[in-house]
């Protein structure tokens, strides 16, 4: 819902509301699961192919385990090395430590804030943070047609994954290619504010997509001398 919910005037509207969506479960309906469940869904897809030849930009991962596991570190390379963004909760211990995936440096830690953009005392820290977002007192959809409000990195994350969504469809436009998985990552980064936190709680801060895009003062003037009878092109 955080991601995608429909802008019809109904409940709320999601980051990226006209964006596809590919749902692979990986959790038991108590939340739990093993990292091979996560493995095997990460190379899904990767390999998944649309009917119109789409393909998976971006993985968001809203979950964590403690273990550094090498076999899902190398899932989450093969990942980034094939062009995704890899969007993951860093965990809701309030501590510094790291949790996994989102402890990787591959991946795009988010941590979370409340709507005052004070940081969520829940929100787990380290080094590989790297943007903070809304995830405290979230409105968003929930199971049998309902809404329900949740805090948590988890909310957070997904405020992330759908603004990078919007990242990529505008800076793709802009740049007339299809931008890297690192390009992808510097648009992402270039559109934060920072709310004066160490870097292990904030990383490089708030994402703002109000942020990023230089106006244009001064356009260059380009003057063009019409003879009689000419036609300036």
């Amino acid at each position: 819902g955080t991601i995608a919910a429909a802008e019809n005037s109904q409940g709320v509207v999601g980051m990226a509301p006209q964006v596809d969506l590919l749902i692979l479960k990986v959790l038991d309906s108590s939340g739990n699961g093993g990292y091979q469940n996560l493995i095997s869904a990460i190379n899904y897809a990767l390999q998944w192919q649309g009917a119109e030849g789409q393909k998976v930009r971006i993985l968001s991962m809203s979950l964590g385990g403690e273990t550094d596991d090498s076999a899902l570190h190398d899932a989450i390379v093969r990942a980034t090395d094939s062009g995704v963004l890899v969007v993951c909760a860093a965990g809701n211990t309030g501590q510094v430590e790291r949790q996994f995936p989102g402890g990787y440096n591959e991946v795009v830690g988010v941590g979370a804030v409340d709507l005052s953009k004070k940081l969520a005392t829940f929100s787990t820290m380290n080094k590989e943070i790297d943007v903070v977002a809304p995830g405290v007192e979230i409105v968003s959809t929930y199971p049998d047609n309902r809404y329900a409000i949740l805090s948590g990195t988890s909310m957070a994350t997904p405020h992330v994954a759908g603004a990078a969504a919007l990242i990529i469809n505008q800076c793709e436009k802009d740049f007339e290619r299809t931008l890297t998985e690192a390009e992808i990552y510097a648009q992402l980064c270039k559109r934060t504010s920072t709310l004066g936190y160490k870097k292990i709680k904030e990383g490089n801060g708030f994402l703002d997509l109000t942020v990023g895009y230089q106006n244009v003062l001064h356009p260059m003037e380009v003057e063009t001398a019409v003879k009689q009878g000419e036609v300036a092109r």
